[in-house]
């Protein structure tokens, strides 16, 4: 499988772009954070939609979507099924960098009024880019 073909990889080499140029993205009279948290939420989408594709095509595990669930079975988000499904294919570290992106990617959509610092983006990255090198498609 080809990996950089896909749009998992691009949103990856997309999110260290950004990384990249951004102080040239900061819109004059901004402060640094609307591109601190774009680099955060990017860099966690990448690694989610990554670990979501692995799992389909190196476990055959796919998410339920909430239609899919039994009327009686408790619904698990998405998000958390894949993080899960890590867990249980014995990828416990992928699971915990996945979730502690996940948890700086909450911060950065949801709490607007709250500094991002630099380490957390740089966090973020490292997150992203440990997931990339461990989950393989061989």
């Amino acid at each position: 499988m080809n990996i950089t073909k896909y749009p998992q990889f691009q949103l990856y080499l997309l999110t260290l772009h950004m990384l990249m140029l951004k102080n040239q993205l900061i819109p004059k009279n901004c402060d640094e954070w609307c591109v601190n948290a774009s680099i955060i939420n990017r860099a966690y989408y990448s690694a989610f939609l990554y670990c979501e594709l692995w799992l389909e095509y190196v476990k055959n595990f796919k998410i339920k979507h909430p239609w899919e669930f039994d009327e009686n079975e408790e619904r698990i988000g998405e998000h958390k099924q894949v993080r899960e499904a890590l867990k249980n294919f014995g990828e416990k570290n992928m699971k915990t960098e996945l979730y502690n992106l996940f948890k700086l990617r909450q911060k950065a959509d949801y709490n607007p009024f709250i500094d991002i610092t630099p380490q957390e983006v740089a966090d973020s990255i490292n997150h992203m880019e440990k997931i990339y090198k461990h989950l393989k498609f061989n």
